[in-house]
């Protein structure tokens, strides 16, 4: 997890700081054919999408929480069978011959935590020495000794909150989403790829909008189960959700493309969407896309125009906004009028260094602000 302090910084390149936690699991992708040199460790599996948000500090906890996503392996003998278990039998001996072939590492996200005082140490959820029960690790900083390993967080069924369909390790989606306070309770809303859907290549699968809410995040069972808020959603859609600032409404965002008559034509960019009011029933009411769905396609998007690879394609990876400490939208004194503060990584543009080792470590970061009036009646 890597600090700034400044909304200038957000405009460049992240400087190098130092980290202030990780875990121990896997970080390097195998080399490929054609590789000179192996990709950098960086360019891996390990932890991602963190989220971070206060404790109930109405209740006089003085931690924050940090959310982020793990992968854990699924079936290591070998890959799933997408084959539901009545077909099996009449399959020939080279068909299985070629599925017990199939890579084994398969994967599924999963949600793993810490917690923090100050920002600079950190504790992570973990298991007892018994394997049962939740316990809270201090990570030791400066690279000494082993590292904790996470412990899934869990719902109030005591199941893992993990991803609905296994895919090869770089190939994962689901639970990438934001985490806001209203009146106590706390929303995480996020993405996963529809069960339904699971049989299908992880580019294909199509996603939908979930819901699940908690009183307690200290607790050994802190989730509540899931509830569909919207669906069907393109494949790989990065959804956030927060309280607008200023207003009893919940400002959504989400990954898009312009539509064909817009500016630019069909690129990539991000959209923003209210809510008429703090019903969640709201959020789902949103029409994000225009049909057909899987385009990706959206009236509401922002028209932003920064970065990109010189012929006028764009990439709007990792978007958030800046937020307070309870997950609601807020903005930078220096700008009091503005409805909001929007991140977003290109891995299309080029690096400072002009080396392409990763997609991601070394591409621009963005920012841009918002602003919001009312029309009419709404």
């Amino acid at each position: 997890l890597r600090t700034g302090r400044s909304p200038e910084a957000l405009a460049t390149t992240l400087p190098p700081s130092a980290d202030r936690f990780w875990v121990d699991l896997p970080e390097e992708r195998a080399r490929g054919r054609g590789w000179s040199e192996p990709l950098p460790t960086a360019e891996g599996i390990g932890p991602r999408d963190p989220i971070a948000v206060s404790g109930r500090d109405w209740a006089g906890e003085a931690y924050s929480y940090v959310f982020l996503l793990g992968q854990e392996r699924v079936n290591v003998g070998g890959a799933p069978d997408p084959e539901p278990a009545g077909r099996r039998r009449g399959r020939r001996k080279s068909e299985r011959d070629e599925t017990a072939d199939q890579p084994a590492d398969i994967r599924r996200r999963v949600q793993i935590a810490a917690r923090t005082l100050d920002f600079q140490t950190f504790e992570i959820r973990t298991r007892s020495p018994d394997g049962y029960g939740l316990a809270w690790t201090p990570f030791t900083p400066g690279g000494r000794g082993t590292p904790p390993t996470p412990a899934p967080v869990a719902d109030e069924a005591g199941k893992p909150i993990a991803s609905s369909c296994p895919a090869p390790a770089f190939e994962t989606h689901g639970l990438a989403g934001s985490i806001s306070i209203v009146d106590r309770t706390y929303h995480y809303v996020y993405t996963d790829v529809l069960p339904e859907d699971c049989g299908l290549a992880p580019e294909k699968r199509r996603t939908a909008l979930y819901l699940r809410t908690s009183q307690d995040l200290s607790a050994a069972k802190v989730w509540s189960a899931a509830k569909k808020l919207a669906a069907p959603l393109p494949p790989g859609s990065v959804v956030r959700v927060a309280r607008a600032k200023g207003m009893q409404r919940w400002a959504v965002s989400y990954t898009c493309q312009r539509p064909a008559n817009a500016p630019g034509g069909p690129v990539a960019d991000i959209c923003l969407q209210y809510t008429p009011d703090m019903d969640l029933d709201g959020i789902g009411a949103l029409t994000l896309y225009a049909d057909p769905v899987e385009a990706g396609r959206s009236p509401a998007y922002l028209g932003l125009r920064s970065g990109g690879d010189g012929t006028g394609r764009y990439d709007r990876s990792a978007h958030f906004w800046m937020t307070d400490a309870q997950g609601n939208l807020d903005t930078p004194a220096i700008y009091p009028g503005k409805a909001g503060l929007l991140t977003w990584l290109d891995r299309l543009a080029p690096t400072a260094s002009g080396r392409d080792a990763s997609t991601l470590y070394g591409r621009p970061v963005y920012w841009a602000t918002w602003t919001v009036r009312r029309i009419g009646a709404q």
